[in-house]
């Protein structure tokens, strides 16, 4: 018989053993995940920009899923994504069927790679006009052992611009136009183009505006694109909102603009200039949306 002394040693040491194991099954189960989680989804994110009320079209771009290590099918899903998802100045699409697959199931090639044409449908109505909406694919392949996997798309949706408008826009905030032309800018000579903020919530709310640009060298964060051609403008404070600061009552609104003033010397590159003005609710989480301002010469 052992005696007590020899009794811990052993215990320690089938302990000890016991906790290598461990570690050598959760090493496997990691490079397991690892290459479940290789597959990837394509495109991971775009901007379909100036779509119409009233189309119902295939957009002539695949959903493409590569590295899918199951043959099983892949099911296909839209959704609405949070607010605190989605980049900021879009809400999510009123309804995430508007956007759609002919199946939603797919089956991966030997080379595991799956394919989807893209559709996308938005009723004919006047509300629908100058909207910044995202939708998010999902796409789940079959399980692999104890492991599940959901990639997502990220796609924003911009409706066309148009100053004439019959109803309030859609939301609860609402700027119009949501593209703003402005052509013929002269170095030194200041020019001026309006816009109005809709406030369509139950409550009055006070919005900052602000002229903002993005880093083009951030191409891997998901931010505002730029209107094709078109690049950020140099400075923003060529750009001068009248009424940096506005409040406007529940189901109100009011028309605004902005300045814009080009320095003397500044030559225009082969694209025109682009800015964002962006409209806040000073509120800690109310609405905000945006127009984009399109500078040519």
């Amino acid at each position: 018989m052992f005696g007590a002394s020899t009794l811990i040693p052993l215990r320690k040491e089938r302990i000890q053993k016991m906790m290598r194991n461990i570690k050598l099954i959760c090493i496997i189960l990691l490079l397991k995940a690892m290459s479940i989680n290789a597959a990837t989804i394509s495109p991971a994110s775009f901007c379909l920009e100036k779509f119409d009320i009233g189309m119902n079209m295939e957009l002539g771009i695949d959903l493409m899923l590569s590295d899918i290590a199951n043959t099983g099918p892949i099911h296909l899903k839209t959704r609405q994504p949070s607010m605190d998802s989605i980049l900021k100045g879009y809400v999510p699409i009123p309804d995430a069927s508007w956007f759609y697959f002919l199946h939603s199931k797919i089956i991966p090639d030997k080379t595991g790679v799956a394919r989807a044409r893209m559709f996308l449908k938005i009723p004919n109505k006047n509300k629908y006009l100058n909207q910044h909406w995202a939708v998010h694919v999902t796409a789940k392949p079959p399980a692999t052992g104890i492991f599940s996997m959901e990639m997502v798309g990220i796609y924003m949706i911009e409706t066309r611009s148009s100053e004439k408008i019959s109803e309030r826009p859609y939301g609860i905030i609402g700027v119009v136009p949501s593209r703003i032309n402005m052509d013929k800018v002269i170095p030194q000579q200041k020019k001026t183009a309006t816009f109005s903020i809709y406030n369509n919530d139950s409550m009055a709310h006070t919005y900052q505006i602000s002229v903002q640009t993005f880093d083009p060298s951030f191409y891997n964060k998901l931010q505002i694109s730029q209107a094709p051609g078109y690049e950020w403008v140099k400075y923003t404070n060529w750009i001068k909102p009248i009424q940096p600061i506005i409040t406007i009552n529940a189901g109100q609104k009011k028309e605004t603009s902005l300045d814009v003033f080009i320095p003397k010397g500044v030559q225009y590159d082969d694209e025109g200039w682009e800015a964002i003005i962006m409209v806040e609710s000073i509120k800690n989480g109310g609405p905000n949306g945006f127009t984009r301002l399109l500078i040519s010469q």
